[in-house]
């Protein structure tokens, strides 16, 4: 006997429903159909009637575990014999958990207790998504291996025609070094095309600051500078990369305010939770502080709630707490109440490209945020776990050593910047990016309204406007039209005129290298874009007092 449950014109499932009391293959037929799935429910009773319904390979099997002349445990055998494949789901009037336990060791996909069937539909969908899951793995796996094997034939013919060659070795050696030196040059040329427009982005927001604004334009404003930022600590992250494959990684552990930190990052996630009504809570978070570095716990707490957004359910709700894991440690807590992860996955959320079937889903990810939060949480020496609840929501812990209050200081920049100043002196700005040009000239003429402005957007013409006007300083990009800026440094050096003047680099340069490069050169200072308006104020004071830069200095690129 078949029975069809279907709704609009989509084929249905391809049940086999082993019971043999017809009342509750009805009521099960009706639970399906009520929950609105679509079914084509083959009802057998006995083992023949059940092999015959095998041939045709369904999508999924119910079973009773006890009929007359046949059993469930017989079923399973026969299912894993012939469709092995097929999803096998026990639907039974009482069933011990032994026996259960037996049963889902022995390849069961679930049991579901048949005064329990609003259980089943939930039951029915999950096996049905794990069977594509595995289908579309393994054909990922396949695509995987025959991408092996032809990379492996490749390098095999590739080591063949290496042998044959008497110079293979040092051909290899340099090509190394060519890839290496690429792949510097790569990273920071992103870093300059990336940094250079943030520098306007930032900088001309820090500029409204200073500015009468109404409490409703401060906080745009403060919500541009915070976007800003998080996308300079992105575009670190990327430069981050070279230094964890070489295990340099450097951090600087101090004390954290927690709260400060949890109250920034759920402002920054709660433009992406609005749209989907998710609420983002931060629970009192005054009194605890942990050591750790500020960037890394900022962007591990950022992957958190991103996630715990991202994966939540519309209406939803997401919380950051912390307890006293231990006496010297703490542990942040950020829960949601999305749709779980079942536990025989919860062992792959920290695997590198592991998404749990959610690239599937539509969702955007990459499946290494996890992975390196995980990282970044063992270099400051804490933990980074997790445990879900299927229907209810998964929650991370983030332990991290604990430790007493720290103290917080103003840095000189913010001082320099809130400072007016009576000095005088001429400034020369060489760069060829018009907005980073603008952004100086209003930024002096706003803070320091006495010192005269120039600029140039070429070398010939700043090493020009330099001979001539013999400036009181002279800021110098590095990526200029006509040469590069080592050459132009190099020149107000050798000239007997201008090489006593001072050149400090403003570039969007950030490789550490570069920085000690130049300075090496003869620059008296290197700052990386995008700059703070406070360390270049403090950079223009110092060098006008005393003929070079006063005070702490900006700190070395990342």
């Amino acid at each position: 006997m078949r029975l069809f449950i279907t709704k609009g014109s989509r084929v249905p499932l391809r049940l086999v429903h082993l019971e043999d009391d017809p009342s509750d293959r009805t009521l099960v037929a009706d639970v399906l159909r009520r929950d609105g799935l679509e079914c084509a429910i083959a009802a057998v009773a006995s083992r023949g009637a059940f092999e015959d319904a095998l041939a045709e390979c369904p999508d999924l099997i119910l079973a009773d575990h006890a009929l007359p002349g046949f059993d469930g445990i017989s079923a399973q055998e026969l299912a894993s014999t012939q469709c092995p494949d097929v999803p096998f789901i026990f639907v039974s009037g009482s069933i011990g958990e032994d026996f259960a336990v037996d049963r889902l060791k022995s390849g069961a996909t679930d049991y579901v207790l048949k005064h329990r069937l609003e259980k089943l539909p939930t039951a029915v969908r999950r096996a049905v998504r794990e069977v594509e899951d595995r289908r579309r793995r393994a054909q990922a796996e396949a695509a995987l291996r025959r991408l092996n094997a032809e990379l492996e034939a490749r390098v095999a013919e590739r080591t063949r025609a290496l042998v044959s060659a008497n110079e293979a070795l040092q051909q290899a050696r340099l090509e190394a070094e060519r890839a290496n030196g690429a792949k510097s040059a790569f990273l920071s040329r992103m870093s300059h095309d990336l940094r250079t427009p943030l520098n306007a982005v930032i900088g001309f927001a820090q500029l409204l600051q200073f500015d009468d604004l109404t409490p409703g334009q401060a906080d745009s404003v403060e919500q541009i500078l915070r976007g800003g930022r998080h996308l300079l600590d992105l575009i670190n992250e990327v430069l981050d990369i070279a230094r964890i494959e070489a295990g340099t990684l450097s951090l600087s552990p101090e004390p954290v305010a927690v709260g400060e930190v949890a109250h920034q990052a759920a402002e920054l996630i709660r433009p992406l939770a609005a749209p989907r009504r998710i609420t983002v809570i931060v629970e009192p978070l005054e009194d605890v502080w942990v050591r750790a570095d500020r960037q890394r716990l900022n962007q591990i707490l950022l992957n958190l709630l991103s996630n715990a957004v991202k994966y939540n359910r519309d209406d939803g709700t997401v919380v950051v707490s912390a307890r006293r894991a231990t006496p010297d440690r703490v542990s942040l807590v950020v829960s949601d109440t999305g749709a779980g992860i079942p536990p025989e996955k919860l062992s792959l959320l920290f695997t590198p490209f592991e998404r749990l079937g959610a690239e599937f889903s539509g969702i955007d990810g990459t499946g290494l945020g996890l992975a390196l939060s995980r990282g970044l949480a063992e270099a400051m020496h804490g933990e980074l776990r997790a445990d879900s609840v299927v229907d209810q929501g998964t929650t991370l812990y983030l332990d991290l050593p604990a430790c007493a209050t720290g103290l917080v200081h103003t840095t000189g920049g913010e001082r320099a910047a809130a400072e007016g100043t009576g000095m005088t002196g001429t400034v020369l700005y060489i760069d060829d990016n018009l907005s980073n040009v603008q952004l100086m000239q209003r930024l002096l003429a706003r803070r320091r309204p006495q010192v005269e402005f120039l600029s140039a957007s070429d070398g010939r013409t700043g090493l020009e406007v330099a001979g001539a006007r013999l400036p009181s300083l002279v800021l110098l990009d590095l990526h200029l039209p006509d040469m590069r800026g080592e050459e132009v440094l190099r020149q107000l050096w050798e000239g007997a005129a201008t090489r006593h003047i001072p050149v400090a680099v403003l570039s969007a340069d950030a490789m550490a290298a570069q920085k000690r490069r130049l300075v090496a050169s003869g620059a008296v200072a290197y700052l990386t874009k995008p700059f703070d308006v406070g360390d270049v104020l403090q950079l223009v004071d110092g060098v006008l007092r005393t003929g070079g830069p006063t005070g702490p200095q900006p700190q070395e690129a990342p």
